[in-house]
C-alpha cells in the first residue's frame, strides 16, 4: 500500500536522494551528459530539497520513501519516483493526491511540464488523463522542447 504524507524538515536528504536517483534513471538517456553532470555538480537536487523540502508530499510504500512531489496551487512542479519503485503506482498515487488537493482548493485543472523527449513520462501522464496544451522551448535547457500538460478536474 502507498501512503502519502507531508514532508518534514528531516526529509531533506530523502527528497534529495529520490530526486537525484530518479533524474539519473529517467533523464540520462535523452538529455545531454553535460546537463546531467552540471545538475549533479551544482547539487540541484539538494537545492530543491533545501528550498522547498517541507512543501513536498512523500509517497511511502511499506514505510519506505518511494517518491516525492511538490504541488504549487494546481501545478505539479516536481514529481520524482525512486527507480526501485518505478512502475509500482507511486507516481500515480502522487498525481491522484495532487488532483485531490487542487480540486479541494477550487482549481478545475491540474498542470505540469515535461520534456518532449521524455516519452516515457509523457505516456505516463497521458494515460492518467493529461492532454498537451502547448509545446515550448525549455528555459532550463535551450534547444530542448518541453510540453505543458493539463488534466481537467471537473468531472
Amino acid at each position: 500500500m502507498i501512503a502519502i504524507r507531508p514532508a518534514t524538515a528531516e526529509d531533506q536528504r530523502v527528497i534529495r536522494d529520490i530526486i537525484l536517483q530518479s533524474l539519473l534513471a529517467s533523464y540520462a538517456h535523452f538529455l545531454p551528459a553535460s546537463f546531467i553532470d552540471k545538475t549533479i555538480e551544482n547539487d540541484r537536487a539538494g537545492e530543491i530539497a533545501r528550498n522547498d523540502g517541507i512543501r513536498f508530499a512523500i509517497a511511502e510504500q511499506e514505510a519506505v520513501p518511494a517518491g516525492v512531489m511538490l504541488l504549487k496551487e494546481n501545478y505539479v512542479d516536481h514529481l520524482w519516483t525512486h527507480p526501485n519503485f518505478m512502475g509500482q503506482g507511486v507516481g500515480s498515487a502522487l498525481l491522484d493526491h495532487a488532483a485531490q488537493v487542487a480540486a479541494k482548493a477550487g482549481h478545475d485543472r491540474l498542470t505540469l511540464d515535461c520534456f518532449e523527449k521524455n516519452v516515457t513520462a509523457l505516456a505516463f501522464y497521458r494515460a492518467r488523463g493529461f492532454a498537451l496544451e502547448k509545446t515550448y522551448e525549455a528555459k532550463i535547457l535551450p534547444g530542448e522542447n518541453a510540453c505543458f500538460l493539463v488534466k481537467d478536474l471537473r468531472g
